[in-house]
């Protein structure tokens, strides 16, 4: 079991600590919490993890291992509406909730889940803000192939501290951020609060945080905002979660110049972690997402089901025992994405000359404009390095009569919208000009520090 390799690793470093706010326990305070917990739940076949606090979701997910129980974690960061599509969506029978104070179980009767054929150890579900999340099915198997292949890189350890500032829900989260360093004896800080970067920084410097995991806008945001102390305590970042640009990793280096970091890629669907970017070549390739983990095979492929040259974009396949069981109730959707052990990532990439993978942008986004196909987080990265930029989004609109026009959200440090768009003409080529920009003071995100894309 998943949780026998956890506790047994938790029990070697049984001293280390996990905290939020007031809130302390040791790892071996948790180990005997959770088994005690998992007695409750021991019968059920699903539990759901609606939690406020990140910590209690932490052992409320230890003990659905525990217990071999199926865990869906929620979080409560994304509203309401979020929660109920993803608990509508599975039907667990019971939930695991921290609302009315300590942690209790909340038993369903009547309800509708359906037993599927492998036992998923957790089912994660993607963190769109519209739409009908798809909940994707992760095995202990998964979850631990892709723990080996993140220890295996990842160098964090006994004198670490890290600051987890996302929700569990995201598997970015759980596995590459939380288990690893249960794993590796980390010490563990939560901060449960919507995404606030001067409370970040103040954490960070509390606690004397020094490893920090988040993507490219929350770290240009705590880049922004660093002040010449900051830059001796993070000493270990992980970037992942959107397309890096060349300017935004300029950044982040110069207000962290003494860190390792690393530029990871992943996909829920894949455990999550696909590549890695050593630290040693960051500056040098800060924009590719690097070579895959020793156990994850990568490909890419063009649009004639042949394997693309070095060089040649096409559609990324990811292979390994991390890739997932399927999508859950939805035999139709798991067809289309999984094709004889290969996972269809629905990335447009590229392996350069080095060997290193890029991510050119989600295909779903891709723009038909005229004939010639845009990736929006092209734009994007041409766009931010020009240094007044701070954040900028494009998206594809149909209009009628007009067809599909691009539209650019941008913000940063300009005087009116002529001075964007003679930035628009000397960085991009005719076509991917935005027909409309609007400048604004920020962009939306959501919980795990996103633009949003609605």
């Amino acid at each position: 079991m998943l949780w026998n390799y956890l506790k047994n690793e938790m029990l070697r470093h049984q001293g280390q600590t996990v905290g939020e706010g007031d809130c302390s326990m040791t790892f071996e305070e948790i180990v005997i919490y959770s088994e005690i917990f998992s007695e409750k739940i021991k019968n059920e076949l699903c539990c759901g993890i609606v939690c406020i606090s990140e910590m209690s979701a932490s052992i409320a997910l230890l003990s659905c291992f525990a217990a071999g129980v199926t865990a869906v974690p929620v979080s409560m960061r994304y509203g309401e509406q979020h929660v109920r599509k993803i608990i509508d969506n599975v039907n667990p029978t019971c939930i695991i909730t921290d609302k009315y104070g300590d942690l209790q179980v909340i038993y369903l009767k009547n309800n509708r889940y359906i037993l599927p054929e492998k036992h998923p150890a957790v089912i994660m579900h993607t963190s769109g803000t519209e739409g009908n999340p798809k909940g994707v099915m992760l095995s202990e198997q998964n979850i631990y192939a892709n723990l080996m292949g993140i220890k295996d890189y990842f160098r964090i350890g006994t004198d670490d501290c890290i600051l987890i500032t996302r929700p569990l829900i995201h598997c970015a989260v759980m596995t590459g951020e939380f288990l690893i360093s249960l794993v590796n004896g980390v010490r563990i800080r939560f901060c449960s609060s919507h995404f606030n970067p001067s409370e970040t920084l103040k954490q960070i410097r509390i606690y004397n945080a020094n490893v920090f995991c988040g993507t490219p806008t929350i770290l240009g945001i705590l880049s922004r905002l660093s002040k010449k102390s900051d830059k001796s305590f993070l000493d270990t970042i992980a970037v992942s979660g959107e397309c890096l640009s060349r300017n935004s990793a300029e950044k982040i280096r110069q207000a962290f110049p003494y860190a390792r970091i690393y530029h990871v890629y992943g996909l829920t669907e894949a455990g999550p972690r696909v590549c890695f970017l050593p630290p040693n070549v960051f500056d040098d390739e800060p924009d590719c997402a690097g070579i895959p983990l020793k156990n994850v095979k990568i490909k890419v492929v063009k649009a004639d089901g042949n394997d693309a040259e070095t060089g040649e974009p096409g559609d990324l396949w990811v292979n390994g025992e991390s890739i997932m069981l399927g999508y859950y109730n939805n035999e139709k959707l798991t067809e289309s994405v999984l094709r004889d052990g290969w996972l269809c990532t629905g990335d447009t990439a590229v392996i350069n000359e080095n060997g290193f993978l890029k991510i050119l942008g989600r295909k779903d986004d891709m723009i038909i404009r005229s004939g010639m196909n845009i990736y929006p987080q092209e734009i994007e990265s041409a766009i931010k390095s020009d240094s007044r930029v701070r954040e900028v989004l494009v998206k594809g609109v149909y209009r009628e009569g007009r067809g599909t026009e691009l539209e650019m959200v941008i913000s940063g440090s300009f005087e009116c919208i002529d001075d964007i768009k003679k930035l628009c003409i000397k960085k991009l080529p005719l076509y991917q000009v935005p027909s409309r920009i609007t400048l604004v003071d920020d962009i939306p995100k959501n919980s795990s520090g996103k633009l949003i894309r609605g």
